[in-house]
């Protein structure tokens, strides 16, 4: 590594050296040089992430016996075997390593180091798409990035060919991805022309070109909207000269792969902004207290003045009268002057801050509960109930921390040590400078961790919501998982472990660091560095001993404000992290309703037409497609078809949980995307094999779709449902809370929603396999329910049990997304197909 103060620094903050042998050389392309290495030490310490690189020393070509650093990255890594491989691009002029590289042997040897080494990491929340910028040099990394990226993204790839062989290198295959070469002109702004005017909203981009080439990527990329978060920006090379730093001195060029820094006009005024990034949505969430928390943080500034100036009075006054002087009463009135003001000062702005996250909180949690309101039903059934109970309750009483206390804390922690080092310098400079050896030792073991934690951070977040998740459902499957308990190597005991690992590797070899960092940042450490020093400078006449007072007072305070700055930045970086999930949360799409009023006919038949349909999840990879389907009034039509065939899906659109990606669903010749939800959901019932019941009475959770029914109409559903005897033998009837002062078995539950089904008296059902939960005792009482429940309705039923729906009016038999067969259940057994085989397959005996 580098030599000098250099060297030093980076050996300071934990860079390690490691010699690599060439193993082999293998040339890809004429221009394009592999070599293979044997690396015994680099393996040590944290995995090898995609895209992650190191700085190479190469020997100057001209045999001055300087070396310069140039960022290469690792290819081919194998930790078992030891051997890594580093791809070189003969550039045209070469610098010092592509020289190195022409005449390389095997044998020789290269020193690296992954110090302050980056990678590559799926960002989150995942980008709408990929737009990788670079050229052949940089080709190792983007291979590494089409690697990790998912399938199911899209990625753009602009290269620069430098060489006419240059599109012979090979490039990792991705479903998704366009390459496009663009030919060098010896213009730096091929790249960025290339870059045409679209909606680049949710875009990551990773720009590793050469120097020249980068910034004026980086201005195109701001000029279209790109917030910088969203783009990674770093040029990997510069053309005909040595990149990096030298060995031996400090350099005029900048070091590997450094950050550039791109100039142009503002995104917000830039004529190709599109859209708003995701990545930003925490920041728009804060974004009407960010004037506040300015105010905020400059009125801190003075409070802490005024809370340290009594204590430096009061030091003064010390030293006056170890001086003998008596004339103290001014600074003693005026220091309790202070010492009033600052603590009614310091009350104020904390009573202020409290209001503002009251009002802000209060905004943050109707807003969220508005939004849920909004939300298509299908998005609570992609997401567990810890996910969602972590953004209602968890997330938002993190933001608390970060709008009361977080400005106010960091600001104290750090102008508060600042003034009283000031004030102490004053005194005497010489005893003030030995009280910053213990903070130089803080910065560079909290250096050094920052540093050996990058890679964990990210993780720890990861693991803290799976844990967050897996909790809720842990609790909520509780009954299930003590039945069929697989021990601490199975569940969500084997998650805890898992994590608990993690957390050691992560945190173990950091022990005797936090210990030193606990140690140094101690009252009594600075207390003993003063009577130490300060001692020896008494006794050597360079410190009067009245000046020893102040450092005795205020100078052992230091350590302590420094480590809650440190602990208050961790807190604010996971309020943060919370601020950015409810902001995702916010900008999730919503359901559109019209918000007109129905307009449609007065004697509505609830005829419902599926023209054309197709849906998918993603809408690159649809679920159904090309879906007609007609269901008269009156009658009963069935969806059957093997696991995945999108059953479920198909009867969720029509209960509109998601939206159509092609196509329309009508009643009566109205879009449902035309229907008001109130106007919807008053013409579409639901009866799901997943039985919800709310934590209410047993009358409450009949009439939740008519909250003002009587008990007379509670009770006559009830009957129809077959559900009625069994209510009423409850500890206290109809009035019992279900789930805590009684319980119904699954079967009586179903039956109890189908009498819920029957007083909302809906002309449109959709029933998922209403008879799931039943067992053959109760499943006749079920099906009479149903029946009672289906009269003169339009219904539309998921079967799985296919002898259920033997009398349906139409079968309609799915596959893959689309309607393969339909017809009555004697037509569809009369032929060869899919129904005849589901049939077999369910050990019903065919008729003869």
């Amino acid at each position: 590594m580098a030599r000098g103060y250099a060297g030093a620094m980076m050996k300071t903050f934990g860079a390690l050296e490691h010699t690599l042998s060439v193993a082999a050389v293998e040339d890809i392309t004429p221009h394009y040089r592999r070599i293979t290495f044997d690396a015994p030490t680099l393996f040590d310490g944290q995995p090898i992430e995609p895209a992650a690189w190191v700085r190479l020393w190469a020997p100057d070509p001209g045999g001055s016996g300087r070396e310069h650093q140039r960022g290469y990255t690792l290819v081919d890594p194998d930790p078992e075997a030891g051997t890594v491989c580093l791809d070189v691009l003969m550039h045209r002029p070469a610098g010092p390593a592509c020289a190195w590289a022409a005449g390389v042997a095997i044998g020789d040897t290269i020193q690296v180091t992954r110090w302050a080494s980056g990678h590559f990491a799926v960002p989150d929340p995942e980008p709408a798409g990929y737009l990788l910028i670079g050229d052949a040099a940089s080709l190792p990394g983007i291979n590494a990035i089409l690697a990790a990226v998912p399938g199911t993204t899209p990625v753009v790839v602009l290269l620069e060919r430098c060489h006419d062989h240059d599109q012979d290198i090979p490039i990792t295959p991705h479903p998704l991805a366009t390459v496009t070469w663009l030919p060098s002109t010896g213009d730096a702004g091929v790249l960025a022309a290339a870059l045409d005017e679209r909606d680049w909203s949710d875009w990551y981009a990773w720009v590793t070109a050469e120097s020249a080439a980068t910034k004026r990527v980086g201005a195109r990329l701001k000029e279209l909207g790109f917030p910088r978060s969203d783009v990674k920006s770093r040029a990997y090379w510069i053309k005909g000269k040595a990149m990096g730093t030298d060995r031996d001195r400090s350099a005029e060029e900048p070091p590997a792969r450094t950050e550039t820094a791109a100039t142009g006009p503002t995104p917000a005024s830039a004529p190709g902004a599109r859209g708003q990034w995701r990545s930003r949505a925490g920041a728009r969430l804060l974004a009407p207290l960010r004037s506040r928390f300015v105010l905020a943080g400059l009125f801190q500034a003075v409070v802490s003045l005024l809370q340290l100036a009594p204590f430096v009075l009061l030091a003064e006054v010390c030293r006056r009268l170890l001086a003998g002087d008596r004339e103290v009463t001014g600074p003693g009135l005026l220091a309790l002057v202070l010492l009033g003001a600052g603590a009614f000062a310091a009350g104020g702005l904390v009573l202020a801050m409290h209001v503002l996250d009251a009002r802000f909180g209060h905004h943050v949690r109707t807003t969220v509960v508005r939004k849920l309101g909004r939300l298509p039903l299908g998005w609570f059934g992609e997401r567990g109930s810890g996910t969602i109970k972590q953004a209602v309750q968890d997330d938002t009483a993190s933001v608390h921390y970060l709008v009361t206390h977080a400005v106010i804390d960091v600001v104290a922690a750090l102008v508060t040590p600042l003034a009283v080092l000031g004030y102490l310098f004053t005194v005497s400079p010489g005893l003030a400078a030995v009280l910053l050896a213990p903070l130089l030792v803080f910065f560079i073991l909290t250096a050094r961790m920052v540093q050996a934690s990058t890679a964990e951070l990210a993780r720890f977040t990861t693991w803290e919501t799976r844990v967050a998740a897996e909790a809720v459902a842990y609790l909520d499957g509780l009954a299930v998982v003590r039945a069929y308990d697989a021990g601490p190597a199975g569940g969500f005991r084997a998650t805890l472990g898992e994590r608990a690992r993690f957390l050691e590797r992560w945190q173990r070899p950091m022990t005797g660091r936090k210990t030193l960092v606990d140690l140094v940042t101690r009252p009594l450490t600075s207390l003993l560095l003063i009577i130490v020093a300060g001692g020896s400078m008494l006794a050597g006449d360079l410190l009067a001993a009245p000046d020893l007072l102040p450092f005795l007072l205020l100078g052992v305070t230091f350590g302590s404000q420094l480590l809650a700055a440190a602990y208050g930045m961790g807190s604010v970086r996971e309020a943060t992290a919370a601020a950015q999930r409810i902001g995702l949360l916010l900008a999730e799409p919503e359901l559109p309703d019209s918000g007109r009023p129905f307009t449609g006919p007065a004697a509505a038949r609830h005829t419902v037409r599926f023209e054309d349909v197709s849906f998918g999840y993603d809408p690159r990879h649809p679920v159904l497609s090309g879906i007609d389907l007609e269901l008269a009034p009156g009658t009963v039509t069935a969806l059957v078809g093997p696991s995945g065939a999108g059953k479920s899906t198909l009867a969720a659109l029509l209960a509109r949980f998601h939206d159509v990606t092609a196509g329309r669903i009508t009643i009566d010749g109205t879009d449902l995307r035309d229907l008001p939800l109130d106007e919807l959901y008053q013409r579409v019932g639901f009866v799901f094999q997943d039985v919800s019941l709310v934590r209410a009475s047993a009358h409450d959770n009949i009439a939740l779709a008519r909250p003002g029914a009587t008990r007379a109409q509670v009770e006559e559903a009830a009957r129809a449902a077959q559900i009625h005897d069994r209510l009423v033998r409850l500890p206290h009837g109809y009035d019992t809370i279900l789930g805590e002062e009684g319980e119904l078995s699954g079967g009586e539950a179903q039956r109890l929603t189908i009498a819920r089904a029957l007083l909302a008296d809906r002309p449109v059902l959709v029933l998922d396999e209403a008879t799931a939960f039943a067992d053959p005792e109760s499943e006749h009482r079920v099906q009479q329910a149903l029946s009672a429940l289906v009269a003169g309705r339009t219904v539309l039923v998921i079967a799985h049990r296919l002898h259920t729906i033997t009398g349906a009016g139409t079968i309609v038999v799915l596959d893959g997304g689309r309607v393969v067969q339909r017809g009555t259940h004697a037509h569809l057994l009369s032929g060869p197909g899919l129904y005849r085989e589901l049939w077999s397959a369910s050990s019903v005996e065919l008729p003869a």
